[in-house]
């Protein structure tokens, strides 16, 4: 070959090679997926010694630590066996580690402080809501002779989607409060790391009683809903509740005093009876103190008896007292607003066609609607039902296949398997070929015996030939005799020379 060629045969092999590694490589490289993110360096570090000393294939990309798809689950509950990964929150554990020599009581006291905190934190991460927490005590100092020490506490949340949600705030609260003896809740501050605080210490606002409020607007909505669809069809309507309710807390104190009647408290009666005896213008003399019979004494003789009764009755007018306390989340109205799709009639040329629903019918569910919500017009209740088209949300993505096959979960390789693969066909067939193709055979020897004198010899083909091997087309005898004169002028002088010295007989005896 030329030496053009022969880089051009050198660089296309290097490419064929280049491009077969490129595909085995692709086919063999496992399909890896997501085993973990966002560990801390000391819980990746022990999950990728674990890793290395079980053998498995990993990649680590940034915070991530990846695996072959079809071990992933095998790996986790591999690592979740010996433990890993482990939390990075320092609990109780921290009591292991202290001994009896050499600890004094602040260290211990401090040290315990540290575990209830990570327990704590340990706990209010576990919920699949809380991306990270911290816990914060203040205890004070053990003081024998304080005696109003109260302990408070701080938490720090970050949401794993969003703002933290105020019931679970109020939720962290008493559980930080619970767990620490001579707390009380509205000790406890909540933080929002991401929208800042949630709870104040000392707030004695109910949250409660507003996730109250949304529980039984969420409790109505679902029970419209539920009705109406058994109707409509699922889907087909869109239900809103708003409440609107006192959130302010009222002690009312009623007396109520009825002066028309009046009531028996007490009632007393008393009797009295007097009796007396005695005698008229007698003497007082010896004989009238002697028993009777033996006085000498003359007169005449007296009696009384009085007797007398009282009643005291005492009455007092009709009294009622009442006291009424009133906590937050009153509902003082309800307004419902129920949208509802319409149907699918048949026309005059068979098309289905959307009309809204009749007014009788729709008179009937909002008669359902009022019973669900406990309806009450004295209060200012008003429900809204209307018959609309409902738009259909276009679809966002690929609809997902509930068993996945082989296209679906290697698209990229397959991909890249296609692309190599047309390379490797393209270099084959558009250069290695044309260059390992067979060369055409050699012109008749007749042209080079006419110039080498009849002898003849095999030679390496000539530029005419070349060019007509590039060209897919026989050269003609001439083409050759004016190519091999020009390529071989040295020879044809000497040939010519020959024959022009050599005697007519030789000639004509050669010719």
């Amino acid at each position: 070959m030329e030496p053009r060629k022969r880089i051009i045969f050198l660089l296309a092999a290097v490419a064929t090679f280049v491009a077969l590694l490129g595909l085995v490589r692709v086919a063999t490289t496992p399909n890896m997926s997501l085993l973990y993110a966002g560990l801390d360096s000391s819980a990746a570090g022990e999950v990728i010694t674990a890793l290395e000393q079980s053998g498995v294939e990993f990649e680590v990309r940034g915070n991530a630590i990846y695996v072959e798809n079809g071990s992933r689950d095998q790996v986790r509950l591999s690592l979740a066996s010996e433990g890993l990964p482990a939390s990075g929150i320092a609990g109780y554990e921290l009591l292991d580690s202290l001994s009896g020599f050499g600890t004094t009581s602040q260290m211990f006291d401090a040290a315990y402080w540290r575990a209830k905190e990570g327990e704590l934190a340990r706990t209010l991460v576990a919920s699949p809501q809380i991306k990270s927490a911290r816990v914060h005590i203040a205890s004070g100092s053990n003081q024998p002779f304080s005696r109003n020490s109260t302990p408070t506490a701080s938490v720090t949340l970050t949401a794993a989607n969003g703002n933290v949600p105020p019931a679970f705030a109020e939720a962290a609260r008493f559980l930080v409060a619970s767990a620490i003896n001579g707390m009380a809740p509205e000790n406890v501050a909540v933080i929002d790391s991401g929208s800042g605080v949630v709870l104040l210490a000392g707030d004695t606002s109910s949250i409660a009683a507003i996730d109250g409020l949304d529980g039984r607007a969420a409790a109505m909505r679902s029970n419209i809903e539920r009705i109406l669809s058994a109707r409509v069809g699922t889907g087909n309507v869109i239900v809103e509740v708003m409440v609107d309710a006192n959130m302010q807390s009222q002690t009312v104190s009623e007396r109520i005093i009825d002066p028309d009647s009046r009531v028996v408290i007490s009632s007393e009666t008393q009797n009295d009876t007097d009796t007396s005896n005695g005698s008229e213008n007698g003497a007082v003399t010896v004989a009238s103190n002697l028993p009777d019979g033996n006085g000498g004494g003359s007169g005449n003789q007296s009696s009384r008896n009085q007797n007398s009764s009282s009643e005291r009755i005492n009455y007092e007018v009709s009294e009622t007292r009442r006291e009424t306390i009133n906590q937050p989340g009153e509902i003082r109205r309800l307004t419902v607003a129920v949208l509802v799709n319409g149907q699918l009639i048949t026309d005059e040329n068979g098309q289905e066609v959307w009309a809204p629903r009749p007014d009788e019918e729709l008179t009937a569910l909002r008669e359902l609607v009022q019973s669900a919500i406990g309806f009450n017009a004295e209060r200012g209740d008003i429900v809204t039902l209307q018959s609309m088209e409902l738009s259909e949300a276009p679809i966002a993505g690929t609809l997902v296949d509930e068993t996945p096959g082989f296209l679906s979960l290697n698209a990229m390789s397959l991909i890249q398997l296609g692309v190599l693969s047309v390379v490797v066909l393209a270099l084959g067939m558009l250069v290695l070929k044309p260059l390992l193709s067979t060369q055409p055979s050699l012109p008749p020897l007749a042209a080079e015996t006419a110039l080498t004198g009849g002898a003849a010899q095999l030679s390496p083909p000539s530029g005419a030939e070349m060019l007509a091997i590039e060209n897919k087309s026989p050269p003609s005898a001439v083409d050759m005799l004016r190519t091999a004169i020009a390529e071989r002028s040295v020879e044809t002088n000497r040939l010519l020379q020959t024959w022009i010295e050599t005697p007519e007989e030789t000639n004509e005896v050669t010719a």
